[in-house]
Order: C-alpha cells, then sequence, then structure tokens
C-alpha cells in the first residue's frame, strides 16, 4: 500500500499545527519523492529518511518542524532488524513477504527484504517486531528461526542485473524501455501512453521523454532497467548503450 497525497499532507499539518516531529510508515521510493516535493512547499518544516541500512529503498521519514532539534544517530529508534534462520535456499523473496503479510502485518510496517541465498534480514517497524519474533515460524513449508539483530549487522544487499549493451535509435523512453524489455517499440509506447510505466519513481507517459544516464524505468508486469551508459554513436547514426535488468 502506497501512501496517498492527502495522508502525506495531512501529517505536515499537524506537525506544522502541533510543533513536534513525527514519523510515517515504510515509504516507497515514489511516495520518498512525493514528500520531498510536498515538503518544499514548505519554509518551516523539514523532513530525513532512515531505512535502517545505507542502500535500503523502503525507508520511514521523520518529519519535523525546521527549529525542532532531531537527534543525529544513523538510525531512528523505530526502525528494528530481524533475522530469518532456516533453509530458504528454495524460497523466494516473495516468499517471505508473503508469509509476513500472511501474519495480518500490513506492508508499510515492512522495510526492505534482503535474501542471499539461505539468508535473510528484514527491517521492520518496531510495533510488529516482537510480534513477528513470536508469530513467525514457517515461510511457505520451512521451519524458520526468527532473532532480533542490530541494524548494523544487517546484510549488505546483493543486486543481482543481466547487462544489456545494444543500439538504439534514441534515448526517448519508449526505444530504451523496448530494448531493456526486449518487447517492441509500438507495444512499449501503448503501455507508456496507458501510464504503466515510471521514470525514477514517477509515471511517464511521454513515449519521447529522453531518457538520461543514471535513470532507473519500471514497466509494469516486466520489472526494472537502468540506464547505466551512453557509449557511443556508431557510424549510421544509431547510439551505443548499457542497460541494466535488474533480477
Amino acid at each position: 500500500m502506497e501512501y496517498s497525497t492527502a495522508r502525506l499532507n495531512d501529517i505536515i499539518n499537524w506537525v506544522q499545527k502541533n510543533r513536534r516531529d513525527r514519523f510515517t510508515d515504510f515509504l516507497s521510493m515514489k511516495d520518498q519523492k512525493i514528500l520531498l516535493k510536498l515538503i518544499d512547499k514548505y519554509d518551516d518544516i523539514d523532513c530525513r529518511f532512515d531505512g535502517g541500512f545505507k542502500e535500503a529503498e523502503r525507508k520511514v521519514a521523520c518529519i519535523y518542524p525546521v527549529l525542532f532539534h532531531v537527534a543525529d544517530s544513523d538510525h531512528f529508534d523505530i526502525i528494528k532488524g530481524i533475522r530469518i534462520n532456516g533453509d530458504l535456499s528454495r524460497l523466494s523473496h516473495r516468499d517471505v513477504l508473503g508469509s509476513l503479510l500472511g501474519l495480518g502485518i500490513k506492508r508499510e510496517k515492512i522495510g526492505d527484504i534482503i535474501k542471499i541465498q539461505e539468508n535473510c534480514d528484514v527491517i521492520v517497524h518496531n510495533d510488529i517486531a516482537n510480534y513477528i519474533l513470536m508469530n513467525l515460524k514457517k515461510i511457505g513449508r520451512e521451519k524458520v528461526i526468527v532473532n532480533s539483530i542490530d541494524l548494523d549487522e544487517v546484510m549488505e544487499p546483493l543486486i543481482e542485473y543481466d547487462d544489456i549493451k545494444t543500439t538504439v535509435a534514441s534515448v526517448r523512453l519508449d526505444s530504451i524501455i523496448a530494448s531493456g524489455f526486449k518487447i517492441s517499440r509500438t507495444k512499449a509506447s501503448e503501455m507508456i501512453k496507458a501510464g504503466l510505466s515510471e521514470v525514477n519513481w514517477e509515471t511517464n507517459m511521454s513515449p519521447s521523454f529522453e531518457v538520461k544516464e543514471g535513470d532507473i524505468m519500471s514497466l509494469r508486469g516486466h520489472g526494472r532497467i537502468k540506464l547505466q551508459e551512453v557509449l557511443g554513436t556508431s557510424r549510421k547514426g544509431r547510439i551505443y548503450v548499457h542497460i541494466l535488468k535488474y533480477k
């Protein structure tokens, strides 16, 4: 579940009225960008994010009055780390998330899930940490043991991707998406116009949008890609690109 703009605005207004800080639950990258745009409209309100480790995508935000002192500690106290031990090698990230949601936990109370082979760490909100420790006994058919860990013990994520080095007619969004997801440019254009694509976690409905190095694109039902590098131009005018397709 994503936070609505209205819900984020309500929190900002509460902070401004009460002159006190307030925390959100875990926000997606898209929600974080929305919050930053909303905060930018205020001179007296600011925010800070923490996802439990440096590379985290899902993060909790602390929204606070600019004159209010916010502790300079590395992590918010409301974020906890959990390690799941068991034979998880045949299970996926989705299996882990499904088992957590199956306990009746809301998605916004769960941060990033870091699964590397048989090992798995999960960042969670303090509200539900003890509940998970007491009630998560199985993932799929595999019995598991769950322990709390310090956030500095959380495993570093292993990001896996396929390298795609190809040529494109241009760095338009439809062209890059077509090459990255191996679909026709016509289909890519149709899906973009239908609002099924995002660039840097913002919906983009313009097939002609020019993609830049470092931009991350997603296409609903297909996954995520990144334009890693523009490598040059061929004699025939086609552009060499290096695209990462995340697994």
